[in-house]
């Protein structure tokens, strides 16, 4: 029987980040269904061409890719793009091979990360990939990049949505509309979020120094 490959690209430029908490969640899922599985950052790759020249070879094994990476100004983080591009005009598609992607955001909303996804889905068609489903997470910050086992039922949710993900990749089929609704659920009504967030900008301030200087307009 061939080993089956699972590659995750990290699109996030933080270590830890919230991106690799999931991405961490679906290579040990995959792992003890027998995948061999490799998590590879993508800035450092673009940085050093031996590093790419690794990252293009896993793509190029690779069964299924996942795309696990933050949304930046409703897009995808710049590098991200670039290495997306790079790897589009690359591919010899010689067999058939999978991708899907997650993006989390900072906003409450799931559905802010569409725009990214839309994005992703017009790299596998350009790159001769199937194209498995986009998962959309929204409020990702509130993970903080912890491990998904110690966050509880806050998260119960996210994790059955990527068990799903994981049962579908093992079987071969698509994402199931389950698990790309499940993660869309909100962590919290809006009104708690709102609270919480102006309550990080003020301690930020706090802690910064700056809390008398918050509505200040400089450029006005």
């Amino acid at each position: 029987m061939n080993t089956r490959r699972f590659l995750v690209l990290i699109g996030s430029p933080r270590v830890p980040s919230v991106s690799e908490t999931l991405a961490e969640y679906l290579a040990d899922g995959l792992a003890k269904r027998g995948w061999e599985t490799k998590i590879i950052r993508l800035g450092p790759a673009l940085k050093h061409e031996d590093k790419w020249t690794e990252l293009a070879e896993e793509f190029r094994q690779a069964d299924v890719t996942a795309l696990l990476t933050p949304l930046y100004v409703d897009s995808l983080p710049g590098h991200t793009t670039q290495a997306l591009e790079r790897l589009a005009a690359e591919a010899r598609p010689e067999r058939e091979r999978k991708f899907f992607a997650l993006v989390n955001c900072g906003f409450l909303e799931a559905e802010q990360n569409d725009i990214a996804l839309a994005i992703c889905r017009l790299f596998a068609r350009d790159a001769g990939l199937r194209w498995l489903g986009g998962l959309a997470l929204g409020a990702g910050g509130a993970m903080s990049g912890q491990k998904l086992e110690k966050m509880g039922g806050m998260v119960a949710h996210v994790v059955r949505s990527l068990d799903l993900t994981i049962e579908a990749i093992d079987a071969g089929q698509p994402l199931p509309d389950e698990a790309l609704q499940l993660i869309r659920r909100r962590f919290c009504p809006t009104w708690l979020y709102v609270l919480l967030a102006n309550f990080g900008m003020l301690k930020g301030a706090m802690d910064n120094h700056v809390l008398t200087k918050i509505h200040a307009k400089p450029y006005a």
